[in-house]
């Protein structure tokens, strides 16, 4: 199954996510994937896990929403990290997108998380490790950057 049809159409599924023109209830699972491995493959990781934190945040406040959940944000920014590590480089960002969105279905954070540590607090507002399933070892970078909030700035003009 392909989700993407081309490079256009992520190109333009990022800048919608960054102008906040894609309503939050429209951006589905796989787009928020695809936005995070374009992330991840243009920029070091520090600033991809910042974009994607912000651009979250700011998406849903641009909509009158709340309800960001860092835990399950960082959680699927660090599996697209490691699916993009393990890619080959040969291998086109259409591909990847495409191949990513039918790889990870949104319940796989449940084979690592008890929906009662999902439902907490502090899983809402800071990283928190599994306890379903250990994960592997999350880099020392990507453990100091998630416990600083991120903020939440306009959208984009």
């Amino acid at each position: 199954m392909s989700y993407f049809k081309d490079e256009a159409e992520l190109s333009a599924l990022v800048r919608a996510f960054e102008t906040c023109t894609i309503h939050p209830a429209e951006f589905k699972h796989y787009q928020h994937l695809a936005v995070a491995l374009w992330y991840v493959a243009h920029f070091p990781y520090h600033e991809a896990s910042d974009k994607m934190r912000n651009g979250i945040q700011k998406l849903a406040a641009a909509y009158g929403k709340m309800g960001y959940h860092e835990t399950i944000t960082m959680f699927w920014l660090e599996m697209v990290r490691k699916f993009f590590a393990e890619a080959a480089r040969s291998d086109s960002m259409l591909s990847l997108a495409n191949r990513l969105a039918t790889s990870f279905d949104k319940n796989v954070i449940n084979e690592y998380y008890s929906a009662e540590l999902l439902s907490s607090e502090k899983a809402k507002a800071e990283w928190v490790e599994p306890d379903v399933k250990t994960f592997e070892v999350f880099p020392e970078e990507f453990k100091s950057i998630t416990h600083i909030p991120a903020s939440q700035p306009a959208c984009a003009e």
